[in-house]
């Protein structure tokens, strides 16, 4: 279905017992991707439903490809000509409690992304430190934490991104906000980058809510600049040539 290439990746970690929630926002987020002329794999390893949101059934799981039940591209869902959806959930809690499983996930998941411009890798949030499977030598430029409602979500958060730091390089951490109004979501924003800088040295912007289209749109053209931008960085490194810096 796509023409071979390196993904992004882009991790998004998701906030606790808001699972009925997701499918909407990650499903725009996909088609967001789509929109920019990226060719991608969207991989559901939270039980987000994704596949739900198109109005398409996910028959297997990324599991049943490991068990011989189905073939790994089978285990995908055609969403359009440029999207596919990888539930992966029941594989990834296979693969908890053993490294070989582990790493026959990353693998798995690795190359079916392979062809892909952009790999949307959704996980809950308490598996943050599986991150260290993908992305690279050259971490991530960007990874989504969501902060959902609740006395210690503020905590919550942080310790997500301790997780991530502990095991991948990260640029920035684009910071959603899930079941809370604007001004809640401005002042809980504002405390995260604070204990953010000062506890972790991390960088942190606000990408709005989830429940706002616009701000997931602007999210993903930030993202995909920014990745660009490191592409084209990368390049410069290895063949010595200029690249002009867009600020």
């Amino acid at each position: 279905m796509f023409a071979p290439s390196g993904p992004q990746w882009l991790p998004i970690l998701l906030a606790p017992d808001r699972d009925q929630d997701n499918a909407g926002w990650l499903s725009l987020l996909a088609r967001a991707c789509v929109d920019q002329g990226a060719r991608t794999l969207l991989v559901d390893a939270a039980r987000a439903q994704v596949a739900g949101a198109f109005g398409l059934r996910a028959r297997y799981d990324l599991y049943h490809a490991f068990s011989g039940d189905c073939s790994p591209l089978d285990s995908c869902v055609a969403a359009g000509a440029d999207l596919r959806i990888l539930p992966a959930a029941r594989a990834l809690e296979d693969s908890r409690r053993d490294p070989d499983r582990m790493r026959r996930f990353a693998a798995g998941v690795r190359a079916l992304a392979g062809p892909a411009d952009c790999a949307l890798l959704a996980l809950p949030a308490a598996q943050a430190r599986r991150l260290a499977g993908f992305g690279g030598a050259g971490g991530y430029s960007d990874a989504i934490v969501v902060a959902g409602p609740g006395s210690g979500s503020e905590r919550r958060v942080i310790d997500t991104m301790h997780s991530i730091l502990s095991v991948a390089d990260i640029d920035t951490f684009r910071l959603l906000f899930q079941g809370m109004t604007p001004a809640c979501a401005g002042r809980l924003y504002s405390r995260l980058a604070a204990i953010g800088a000062r506890e972790l040295g991390a960088r942190t912007s606000d990408a709005g809510r989830v429940n706002d289209a616009s701000a997931i749109r602007r999210l993903v053209r930030q993202v995909r600049c920014r990745s660009a931008l490191r592409g084209a960085r990368a390049r410069r490194d290895e063949d010595g040539t200029a690249v002009e810096t867009v600020s």
